[in-house]
């Protein structure tokens, strides 16, 4: 029950429903403190200013949340409700709603989260050209990169060179949030099976469908649906998990290879968690930012695990983020460092030129990174939450071109004020700040780790940042993310079973996993630890200041913004595995005897 118009060049679906009759809207409120008022405003006859004055449908209540819940009102009754200073947004229900579901599959068209054919040339880096061979004898070069203070190989990665490991990430739960991973994968089968048969035979879990099964986890009694119910009714296992001809993506494949496959991956022996809420409108998902709210009840209800006596650790990675586009051939206006310059035609005028215009492009928009305000507030939900302090988030910090500036700092405030923007509303429109989910928590000790691209290429002899990579201030660490190898739906044959591929890709999607890699052998022995500690760790020990490229250290020139390997006020930290090639660790309760990996 929808119709599609075109507006702005942008294809817009409207519901049929009129107006004056209820659908599924989701409400939040300011502060926790105001829910339950609101709340039984809503639910119940009243004659208050900028609350509908009827009884109202509660749909969901969403017991884990402290903000919001979702019920059953007009399109009138919703505009009613914003007014009311306690109420922060209401939105079209994401879950609930089967507009915003139909919306979702056009946007996915524009406005991909993980896109494998953005990146800009194919260089094989691993093996120096070529196909890795026919022989399991390569793995992806950040392994070995990552594993030196410094690098050692120069501009080729030293293909003969093994790589020695003490941890393994053995009892941690890798969350790969992103499309869904292929679980027959022979990168992702349990130690000796060469052959899939079942869900006994891969590492491989879902969030949605094992959450239920193993863990009993009852997502109807949490306000949530449950995997093959309503619009999350083609959420089954073989479309997410067993096959991504469903219109789905490798990408979380490649993701889940690179954070912790068999081969390609620094904790091959992590549990695997995936779930599918990226680029997956095909499965239901409307809005990736809801899998917050599984991810969130599913760490909650983990059980113990007998062998360690405690909850595994949960490490999450997000190699995708929102962003907004703005037209770049129509009339638009923008501050810079305090200065609002207006469009005259294609170019701003002064310092801000150059800035703006090295934007990346998707046809005819601008686009850049930025918070998404209903899909912040559910993550950050999360980071509140007392039970959750121990979930580790490791976010690409996206493949814009673009400085993020810190809180503060000289350009955090650039904003496009006026134009013509691809999504009309609740994104925000500054161009040097971080997306959800990578700035979730900024500027706390427990932020949000944002990583940028390292490039496979030299630069007169330094290692560079990749030209796609966003950078700058709020960057935490570069890692290993031009062309990548993991397992992707074409590329070259896999030696365990030529039914399957390996890829390479480049892109802050593929540095992000290198990264969680590594922090998940960091949880293997601080089980216990919370994000402030994993951030503490990982800027202190699992990084290095490394000499890097930066072609402008001179910041008050224009090559600061136009020069593709400028830092733009990045910390030149790369990430460093102390974990690899190094002496056994000691993890107190724990036997490590033998424990010394041949990751070939």
């Amino acid at each position: 029950m929808h119709t599609e118009v075109r507006e702005s060049g942008r294809v817009v679906v409207i519901s049929d429903i009129p107006n004056n009759e209820p659908q599924a809207f989701t409400v939040a409120v300011k502060h926790p403190a105001y829910w339950q008022e609101i709340h039984d405003y809503i639910i119940n006859e009243n004659e208050i200013d900028g609350i509908p004055n009827r009884r109202i449908d509660c749909t969901a209540e969403m017991p884990f949340s402290e903000k919001r819940s979702v019920y059953q009102m007009s399109v009138e009754e919703a505009e009613v409700l914003k007014q009311h200073p306690k109420v922060a947004w209401v939105e079209e229900s994401s879950i609930y709603n089967p507009t915003c579901l139909e919306q979702r599959k056009i946007d996915e068209e524009f406005d991909k989260h993980s896109d494998a054919f953005r990146f800009k040339y194919d260089v094989k880096n691993l093996r120096a050209s070529g196909s890795p061979g026919g022989i399991l004898n390569f793995t992806q070069w950040g392994l070995h990169r990552h594993s030196y203070r410094n690098d050692p190989f120069g501009s080729e990665i030293n293909e003969t060179q093994d790589i020695k490991y003490k941890l393994t990430g053995k009892n941690v739960d890798v969350v790969i949030m992103d499309t869904g991973i292929r679980w027959d994968h022979p990168e992702f089968l349990k130690p000796g099976v060469t052959t899939f048969v079942d869900k006994n035979s891969t590492r491989v879990r879902d969030i949605l469908i094992h959450g239920a099964s193993d863990y009993g986890i009852d997502w109807e009694a949490e306000g949530l649906i449950p995997a093959g119910q309503s619009t999350y009714s083609n959420y089954t296992v073989a479309n997410v998990l067993e096959s991504s001809s469903f219109n789905g993506s490798w990408h979380g494949s490649h993701v889940g290879g690179t954070a912790a496959g068999n081969q390609f991956g620094a904790a091959f022996e992590a549990n695997i968690w995936s779930i599918a809420c990226v680029d997956r409108s095909d499965v239901g998902w409307a809005e990736p930012s809801d899998g917050f709210d599984y991810i969130r009840v599913w760490h909650k209800n983990k059980p113990i695990n007998p062998e360690t006596g405690k909850r595994n650790p949960t490490i999450v990675n997000c190699s995708w983020g929102h962003r907004q586009f703005v037209r770049e051939d129509l009339s638009s206006s923008a501050t810079f460092r305090g200065t609002t310059y207006t469009d005259g035609g294609y170019e701003y005028l002064g310092e801000a030129y150059n800035s703006i215009y090295n934007l990346d492009r998707n046809g005819s928009y601008f686009e850049f990174t930025t918070r998404r305000t209903s899909g912040q507030t559910t993550m950050d939900e999360l980071l509140d939450d007392p039970d959750c302090q121990d979930v580790i988030f490791i976010c690409s910090a996206g493949n814009s071109k673009f400085k993020q500036d810190t809180i503060g700092g000289a350009d955090y405030d650039n904003q496009f004020v006026s134009g013509t923007f691809y999504y009309s509303s609740g994104y925000d429109a500054y161009w040097c700040r971080g997306g959800t989910p990578a700035v979730g928590h900024e500027g706390n000790p427990d932020a949000v780790i944002s990583v940028g691209s390292l490039s496979e290429y030299y630069i007169s002899g330094q290692e560079t940042a990749d030209d796609y990579t966003n950078r700058g201030p709020r960057t935490d660490v570069f890692a290993a993310g031009g062309e990548i190898l993991s397992p992707w739906s074409s590329g070259y044959d896999d030696p365990r079973d030529t039914n399957f591929h390996n890829g390479y890709l480049q892109g802050t999607s593929m540095a992000a996993p290198n990264v969680t890699g590594v922090v998940s052998l960091f949880l293997e022995l601080n089980p216990d630890a919370t994000r402030v500690d994993a951030r503490n760790w990982l800027l202190e020990h699992g990084t290095v200041k490394a000499e890097m490229r930066d072609s402008e250290p001179d910041f008050t020139q224009s090559n600061y913004w136009g020069s593709a390997s400028a830092l733009r006020g990045s910390e030149p930290r790369i990430l460093y595995n102390p974990y690899a090639n190094n002496d056994v660790p000691f993890v107190e309760g724990v036997t490590l005897e033998g424990i010394i990996f041949s990751h070939e």
